[in-house]
């Protein structure tokens, strides 16, 4: 049994989400998996993961870290002027983010071959002034996707202006389809149980994200996580 413990070195986290020129999908991501996410990390930023949208045939999605906030600008500015083609990326949205409680963070599971399985990301834009009301009844619906077969990389809230244009963003890892089919049920709950009570200011997204070949962030198989992502361990057998 592996335990990787919640990486809490690169607690400044980017969710960007791209829309690609169209037909240049596919390049990219061989791009990041053989080149981008190690020349990132070279420059001292944690590539956790890129990943193919579903439902967008030209949606990408890439989530880094960082140490600080000052790194961020640097490291980001730095890789971007290096590794953008011209007329690839047409629109880019970037969430600034941090780990909801400070003691966690992302944990990229063991990387051993090809990634595998899914990653899920369900975006709730919270309404001004709840951010904190939103995190209490939240982490009460994640609790329900627990012991579910699924692994709960993080729970992760925007960084500074609370009061507009905030979210908060409950990340997974599922095994399969049949586990995603499972899980939206609960995915739904939770989502109406907060729009019910006037915590949001716009719809939940939950973005499916098919992971590049080497994204961290990947299925372990037979692994499960019995615990929220506050605890100090995620367990994978």
């Amino acid at each position: 049994m592996t335990s990787p413990h919640q990486n809490d070195h690169f607690p400044v986290i980017e969710l960007r989400r791209y829309t690609m020129a169209p037909g240049a999908r596919a390049d990219v991501a061989r791009h990041f998996d053989d080149t981008l996410a190690h020349a990132f990390q070279h420059l001292g930023g944690m590539a956790f993961g890129h990943f193919c949208e579903r439902g967008r045939p030209d949606g990408f999605a890439w989530l880094r870290g960082f140490r600080t906030r000052e790194a961020c600008a640097r490291i980001g500015r730095a890789f971007d002027e290096q590794a953008h083609p011209a007329n690839v990326f047409i629109h880019a949205g970037v969430l600034l983010l941090k780990p909801l409680h400070p003691d966690t963070g992302i944990a990229p599971l063991p990387m051993g071959g090809d990634a595998q399985g899914i990653v899920v990301a369900q975006l709730f834009h919270v309404a001004p002034g709840r951010m904190d009301a939103c995190e209490r009844a939240a982490e009460r619906c994640f609790a329900a996707y627990h012991g579910r077969g699924v692994i709960e990389a993080g729970i992760l809230t925007t960084i500074g202006e609370r009061a507009a244009g905030a979210a908060l963003v409950w990340l997974g890892i599922l095994s399969d389809d049949d586990a995603l089919a499972a899980l939206r049920p609960a995915f739904d709950a939770a989502a109406g149980e907060l729009a019910r009570a006037g915590l949001l200011a716009a719809p939940p997204e939950l973005l499916v994200l098919d992971p590049g070949r080497r994204s961290r962030l990947r299925w372990v198989s037979a692994a499960s996580v019995t615990a929220p992502a506050r605890s100090a361990t995620m367990a994978a057998a």
